[in-house]
């Protein structure tokens, strides 16, 4: 009964510190969308609507409340962004402590790596993938007629479609702690190659414009990733057989 007990302790303290990374990371998107309201609003939406520009098309409102909305979605964005730091420092914390202790010196390697990897997968996604994607459906795929778009949906496309790329781009930190923490092998990664390459696929045609190239452009990093990630899983798990090794002779 009282290994039970331990173990409801430990169970109800993790809940407790996964509830205290959420409310950190909740209040740091609110203070960087407010951030973003108050000061950098007009920046984030020129930068936004920017591709839309280069083609030609501009946006309409098709309710009162439109506009508004369209602030908060900009809002939400540029948020985000900000908050991008604290909220992946929150859950590098939260995944840490079940890491060997020697590990945790390698907390900022592994932080730094996340954050450049999330906003490099969104500043890919919008440099290139983007621009494309619209391009297609708004100028070869018009037909002759005029798009009306409508201001608060695209805004929406653009959050579903810039942040999965960000998280796509995490494979190889996801990697590394998944095979630290046991739940991967690079064995299991590659006997499983072909059925991720599917799922990539149809990732990128569900997250993504219509179009072939749109979606090649998202599969073909997230294919490399998945590479990267099995030789990280590789080292990684050299790594801990050599440690298990050096345990053993020394017992």
């Amino acid at each position: 009964m009282k290994k039970m007990k331990n173990k409801k302790t430990t169970l109800m303290e993790h809940l407790e510190e996964l509830r205290k990374r959420l409310i950190i990371s909740l209040v740091a998107l609110f203070l960087g969308m407010v951030f973003t309201f108050l000061f950098l609003q007009e920046e984030i939406f020129f930068i936004l609507m920017n591709p839309l520009a280069e083609i030609q098309q501009q946006l309409v409102l098709l309710t009162v409340t439109e506009g508004f909305m369209l602030q908060i979605r900009t809002a939400f964005l540029g948020g985000l962004l900000l908050a991008s730091p604290v909220i992946i420092w929150q859950i590098i914390a939260f995944v840490l402590p079940a890491l060997y202790q020697k590990e945790r010196k390698a907390f900022w390697l592994i932080f730094i790596t996340s954050l450049i990897l999330f906003v490099l997968g969104i500043f890919f996604a919008y440099y290139y993938v983007l621009k494309l994607g619209l391009k297609f459906l708004l100028v070869n795929c018009s037909a002759g007629l005029t798009p009306m778009i409508s201001a608060a949906k695209y805004l929406t496309f653009l959050l579903y479609f810039l942040i999965p790329f960000g998280i796509a781009f995490e494979i190889p930190v996801a990697a590394y702690i998944l095979t630290k923490l046991g739940f991967l092998t690079p064995e299991k990664l590659g006997q499983n190659r072909r059925y991720v390459i599917l799922i990539i696929f149809i990732l990128a045609a569900l997250l993504t414009p219509p179009d072939v190239i749109s979606q090649i452009m998202l599969a073909f990093p997230m294919l490399i990733l998945y590479e990267i990630g099995i030789l990280i899983s590789k080292i990684v798990n050299k790594r801990q057989s050599s440690f298990r090794n050096g345990e053993d002779s020394k017992i």
